[in-house]
């Protein structure tokens, strides 16, 4: 048993690899699925809705795509009642399986010319199973990382955690190329995406074996022998309704705009750029590599800075950035490759601003005993708000408008309005980043000011 206010190990630089690892491999998962089904959004549509219009066949896959985030909350609030209940650990091992499961099954599903109306409905259940464990996978695994690490680290270390999930989106885009390439066209549509979602099994596999070898937060194990000498039962769930719910409603405000530039860049951007943007199959895929390489990158960098400027003046500045910049990165990625390329840059530049502080705002901005809870449900309730409808909301305004740059006009909106919110609600987090490096340090870990 940890002693009150003992290190954890990797604040002691034993094992810090190891954690990162273990966190980072149930993201990686999610982050590989979550590019998959961006990049092979055509190709799902042709093979799980009827022939005919290609536009509603890719309106439908978008739809299958929204539906899923249903399921996030829930799955945030069964995590974070694990996570905050049993451990952090417990948490990790059911989202990581979930998530592997459900996403290997979509490679072994009929077609809708093999069973009709079953085909989409059969992919719509795997994509809310899906959806159950993406939902309590950042929170718990954000969690985990940030309190096995110092005060000194911690930003460094969750960098690395963001940049594993994009790093999943780009092996899944990279994958998608490399396979059209060597199988070609006809041959990778027909069933050779397949060997895509079934390479989940696997990762799923070693991220379980890997998140084994890992032991439980000091943190939590002194959080829960502090219950049971108190005899003080678990609630997390309605603790965190009740105290947390202002800090919670700041918080999806907050993080709104970085909840629509993901999926924005995952799946819409490659819509828009083999759309409106004329390029072909293959220069998408290559520019949307690049994004990502790019997004790794501005994560490995944005820890550093964190821990330089704080975690308000990146959430402040990235927002205001994505605000200034969304439409004229559309506008640019529509006149051609290179306009493409650095339309790409500059989302990247900004979703990479935000990923680190989001994701450190999710345990820092509310306290141990609530951690996953209120952190995991106000995340996945922005994400359902503001991310769901994202890849959805951009191709209807397209049609509707005749031009992609209309849902570029909303990024730029929401992320004003995120900007706002942080603005307005500085003090607040100010104060919660504060007291919970300071807790940290002492060993409070459950003492955070409640708000």
């Amino acid at each position: 048993m940890e002693t009150k206010g003992a290190q954890p190990k990797s604040a002691q630089g034993v094992n810090r690899v190891q954690i990162i690892v273990a966190s980072a491999a149930g993201n990686f998962a999610e982050w590989f699925d979550f590019g998959l089904y961006g990049v092979l959004a055509t190709v799902l549509a042709s093979h799980f809705f009827p022939k005919g219009d290609p536009t509603v066949a890719l309106l439908s896959t978008y739809a299958i795509f929204a539906l899923t985030y249903l399921t996030r909350p829930l799955g945030g609030l069964v995590a974070g009642w694990l996570g905050d209940t049993l451990g952090r650990r417990t948490a990790l091992f059911v989202t990581v399986t979930l998530m592997s499961v459900a996403t290997g099954a979509i490679g072994l599903l009929p077609t809708y010319a093999s069973i009709g109306i079953f085909a989409p409905a059969l992919l719509l259940l795997c994509r809310l199973v899906q959806g159950l464990g993406a939902g309590g996978e950042y929170g718990s695994a954000v969690t985990f990382l940030a309190e096995h690490s110092s005060p000194k680290q911690r930003a460094t270390n969750v960098g690395y955690l963001v940049a594993s999930t994009f790093l999943g989106v780009l092996v899944a885009v990279g994958a998608a190329s490399l396979c059209t390439a060597l199988m070609g066209d006809a041959l990778f549509n027909a069933w050779g995406w397949r060997i895509l979602f079934l390479l989940a099994v696997p990762l799923g596999l070693a991220g379980v074996y890997i998140r084994r070898q890992v032991a439980e937060t000091p943190e939590f194990v002194e959080m829960a022998s502090n219950r049971a000498r108190s005899h003080e039962a678990a609630t997390p769930i309605r603790t965190a309704l009740r105290t947390q719910w202002s800090t919670m409603v700041l918080f999806v405000l907050v993080v709104s705009a970085y909840a629509l530039i993901t999926p924005t860049l995952s799946s819409f951007f490659i819509t828009f750029l083999k759309g409106p943007g004329g390029l072909s199959a293959g220069d998408a895929y290559g520019i949307t590599l690049l994004v990502d390489v790019l997004l790794i990158v501005a994560a490995l960098a944005a820890g550093p800075l964190m821990s330089r400027f704080g975690m308000y003046r990146l959430l402040l500045g990235g927002s205001l950035f994505v605000a200034i910049t969304a439409v004229p990165a559309f506008a640019l990625a529509a006149t051609g490759y290179w306009g493409a390329v650095l339309g790409g840059a500059l989302l990247a530049v900004g979703k990479g601003m935000l990923a680190v502080p989001v994701a450190l705002s999710i345990s820092q901005m509310f306290p141990a005993r609530v951690r996953i809870t209120a952190g995991s449900l106000a995340y996945n309730i922005c994400v359902v708000i503001f991310g769901a409808s994202g890849p959805l909301l951009g191709v209807w305004l397209s049609e509707k408008a005749g031009t992609g740059l209309a849902f570029s006009l909303y990024l730029a909106v929401i992320a004003g309005i995120a900007a706002i919110a942080t603005f307005v609600g500085r003090n607040r987090i100010k104060v919660q980043h504060e007291d919970a490096v300071e807790a940290a340090s002492s060993g409070r870990g459950d003492m955070v000011k409640l708000s």
